[in-house]
Parts: structure tokens; sequence; C-alpha cells
């Protein structure tokens, strides 16, 4: 089971280096090579996220005593991505401020509504950082609701076998009693011949005994 969290690791590894790579070529970029850019850190940021959720539920595989090692580099990868992921929300945030607001607040639109526009950026700015708060709450209860029925269904595989088992033992303890039935049954039954068989002794001793006095009579008289 470690070979194949040491793969989806090794996955990881290539696409959270590709990611953090790409985030430091943001700041030089601009226009559509910038888009490009962080729409592909957003893509490696997601595939780290999938890497950690399926090595999230390979460690769920692995014995208890054994998943100390793993929880904590599941910990220090996540942290890693959730810090990428900081990054590539500011960038983000920078590239809807500059679409939203880039081109059409010029020097000759200012002046008397430069409040209103203002007071429109500031609520624009608003609602598209509750919207991303909203994306990442979605995507935080999807990744547990994984993380739920990957454990649901490791409970669901070890009461399985625990049923096995207890069929196991029920079918041993049946044949047991079966063995101690018989074995019961022939103890009696030599009992019953050692019986009959001591009988027999006595009778046979007594037989004897009637003879030699017999014979002893019929020396003497």
């Amino acid at each position: 089971m470690s070979e194949l969290f040491s793969t989806y690791e090794s996955d990881f590894q290539i696409s959270y280096q590709d990611a953090t790579s790409k985030l430091a070529q943001v700041p030089s970029l601009n226009g559509q090579e910038r888009k490009q850019v962080l729409k592909a850190v957003e893509n490696a940021t997601d595939e780290c996220l999938e890497l950690l959720e399926q090595m999230s539920i390979e460690v769920q595989n692995i014995p208890s005593t054994e998943r100390a090692p793993y929880n904590t580099k599941l910990r220090q990868y996540r942290a890693q991505v959730d810090q990428s992921k900081g990054r590539l929300k500011d960038f983000l945030d920078d590239q809807d401020r500059n679409e939203l607001f880039g081109s059409r607040y010029t020097d000759s639109e200012a002046g008397v509504d430069g409040e209103g526009h203002d007071a429109q950026r500031k609520k624009l700015l608003s609602n598209n950082a509750s919207l991303e708060r909203t994306s990442e709450r979605l995507r935080d209860s999807q990744r547990i609701a994984i993380e739920t029925e990957s454990v649901g269904g490791n409970i669901l595989n070890d009461l399985r076998a625990q049923r096995e088992q207890i069929l196991g033992s029920r079918n041993t303890l049946s044949a047991a009693d079966n063995y101690v039935d018989r074995s019961v049954k022939t103890l009696k039954s030599m009992s019953r011949r050692l019986t009959a068989n001591k009988f027999i002794s006595y009778a046979i001793i007594a037989v004897l005994i009637l003879l030699i006095l017999l014979v002893l009579i019929s020396n003497f008289s």
C-alpha cells in the first residue's frame, strides 16, 4: 500500500513544482500570457488537491500503527498547497480588478461621478471575494465528502472482514461440538464394553472356582 502512496506522492511533487515555478513567472507577465499561466497554475493546484485526496484514501488503508509518518506528510503537503492557493488567489484578484476597472475609469470619467464609481468598484470587489469564498467552501465540502465516503467504505470493509471471521469461528465451534459429541459417544460405548467385560470375567472366575471345588470334592470322596 505504501508503494501506491509513493506513486501519488511523486506525481504530487511534479504538479506542485510546476505550479510553484509558474507562480514565480506571473509578476513578470501581462495580458493573455499572464492569463494562460494563471490558468495552468490553477489546473496544477487542482491536480495537487486530487492527488492529496488519493493519498489520504491510501493512508486509510494502511494499518493504524503505521499511519503517523504518512499523516505528517499529508499535513505538510496540504499546507504547501494552501500557500500556493493563497498566492494564486491574490494574482487572480489582481487580474479581476484590472479586467473590471483597468480600462473603464479614465481621467475624463473622474470628477462628479468619481465617488459613485469608487463605491461601485468596491461593491463588485466585495461580490467577487464573496464568490471566491463560496467556491472555496464548496471545494472543501467536496473534499470532506470524499474523505467521509472513503472512511465509510473502509469501515464497511472492516465489518465485512469481521463478519467473515465470526462466521468462520462459528463453523469451527460447530465442528468442535460435533467432535466432542462423537468423543462422548465413544467413551460411553467403551464404558459399556468395559462393564460387560468385567461381568464376563467375574462369571468365568466363578465357573472356574466352582469347577475346582467339584474336582476337590470328587478327589476326597
